[in-house]
């Protein structure tokens, strides 16, 4: 009788047996040689990080725009005009009088057929504008500035947050990784007790049953490396897509030398970090700077406006291009709004409230970094210390592992009491990984909560 698999099992394995193999194979031709390295090629390549970037161009587009306005402008205006009905035509006002006079003198001094109807036919001009004193376009300056600094703050808070789901998404994938390797470990191990029992059933030592709990313990823990090896595959897949690459790319495997976590900083130097790095507190303030320029520019509605106007241009019932047929004219303008129903004032204490509100704000978001960053530290070295607890469990749990696979091969322990050990070793291997990894976790939160992260945003 035949005891080969069927096809379909013989597949499924297969696929499984391939899966593992991706999960576990390690990257020495990947190209990079840190997590750094791979974090910042994911900065670069982010989709959301270049939305950021275009709107960061236009914010500064913005302030050239608002410093624009401090320059003169020219504008060319030109009008021809045809009239017909009654307009006012002073040629026939003037005509008959100089008629009168070219009778007086007897001669034809002055021209009797002047067609001077307003407006004339044609008006083509060039205007120079220059600003002396406008207010308002300072307060605009400085509201264009605040919001592209805000917005650059904006820029590098997300910067920030995408290299923390980064290297958060890496890490998850190299804990479920680990997870692989150790239950990859223990299926020799539960293959081993399996043929334990059954030579010692062949020899009369064990009950058949033993054989029953090998299988079913080897089982467990081929259904849990195989969980284990779809949590690693889908951490990759989210790391590929945070990366911007096909889902089924290699993901790199890095030491832990090249994660580019460093032992735990002090608690004070982290705050005072924090305190300058984050990028919130940089986009309140200028927020602040903001609401503060919106305020003057609600003031500079009580003080006057003073612009230079200077045209030069043509005009007449024909186009004609000579010195006589050309005017200049100078203008200085002088704007001052008396009265618009209290608006003005309503505007300034509007923008006054805004500003108290905003400063309201940046003290709530100070307060708020300080638990979070005091949390994240404590959290961080809390799961430090519990690294070294980690490793002497598993020493022990080894140690006694080898110890009773001894007396059960030489049959003074029970099957129990082998199944027991190896549970607890393996237990004690994912508590290992399981806490390594939480500390990685907690202290990639840590440089997050404290802008430690990059220093240098790409």
């Amino acid at each position: 009788m035949s005891t080969r698999n069927p096809p379909a099992a013989s597949t499924r394995t297969a696929r499984r047996c391939a899966v593992v193999l991706l999960v576990l194979l390690p990257a020495t031709a990947a190209a990079q040689q840190s997590l750094d390295e791979l974090v910042n090629s994911g900065l670069r390549s982010s989709l959301t990080r270049r939305q950021e970037d275009f709107a960061t161009a236009r914010a500064r587009a913005q302030v050239t725009e608002a410093r624009g306005r401090f320059m003169p402008s020219a504008t060319i205006n030109a009008r021809y005009t045809e009239t017909s009905g009654q307009v006012v035509d002073l040629g026939a006002l003037v005509n008959p009088a100089f008629a009168a006079l070219n009778q007086l003198l007897n001669k034809p001094a002055f021209p009797t057929d002047l067609n001077l109807r307003l407006p004339q036919r044609q008006e083509t001009s060039i205007r120079f504008i220059q600003p002396l004193f406008q207010p308002a376009l300072c307060a605009s300056y400085g509201v264009a500035t605040n919001l592209r600094d805000a917005q650059i703050a904006q820029r590098d808070a997300v910067t920030r947050s995408l290299a923390f789901d980064l290297r958060s998404s890496y890490l998850n994938w190299a804990k479920a990784r680990r997870v692989v390797e150790i239950y990859e470990a223990t299926v020799p191990l539960v293959e081993e007790n399996l043929r334990i029992a059954e030579r010692l059933v062949a020899a009369g030592k064990a009950t058949p049953d033993v054989i029953f709990r090998a299988r079913a313990e080897r089982s467990d823990v081929l259904q849990k490396r195989d969980d284990a090896t779809r949590q690693a595959a889908t951490a990759g897949e989210y790391l590929n897509l945070l990366l911007e690459r096909p889902l089924d790319s290699t993901v790199p495997a890095f030491a832990d030398a090249a994660l580019g976590i460093d032992s735990m900083p002090l608690l004070d130097s982290v705050l005072v970090r924090a305190h300058v790095g984050r990028e919130e507190l940089r986009q309140l303030a200028a927020a602040r700077g903001a609401t503060r320029a919106q305020r003057q520019l609600a003031r500079s509605a009580f003080l006057p406006a003073l612009s230079v106007a200077v045209d030069y241009g043509i005009q007449g019932d024909r186009y004609r291009f000579a010195r006589d047929a050309d005017y200049t004219q100078t203008s200085l303008v002088l704007s001052w709004n008396l009265f618009n129903g209290a608006q003005d004032a309503s505007r300034t204490q509007q923008a006054t409230l805004d500003v108290k509100r905003v400063e309201a704000q940046e003290e709530a978001a100070r307060r708020q970094i300080v638990m979070q960053v005091r949390s994240a530290w404590a959290s961080a070295e809390v799961a430090h210390d519990a690294i070294g607890t980690a490793g002497d469990r598993v020493l022990a749990a080894r140690r006694t592992w080898e110890l009773t696979r001894r007396r059960y091969e030489q049959g003074m322990a029970s099957q129990m009491e082998l199944l027991d050990a190896r549970t607890s070793l393996t237990g004690a291997e994912l508590n290992r990984v399981m806490t390594t990894y939480d500390f990685y976790l907690r202290r990639v939160e840590l440089d997050r909560s404290a802008a430690l992260y990059p220093r240098t945003l790409p």
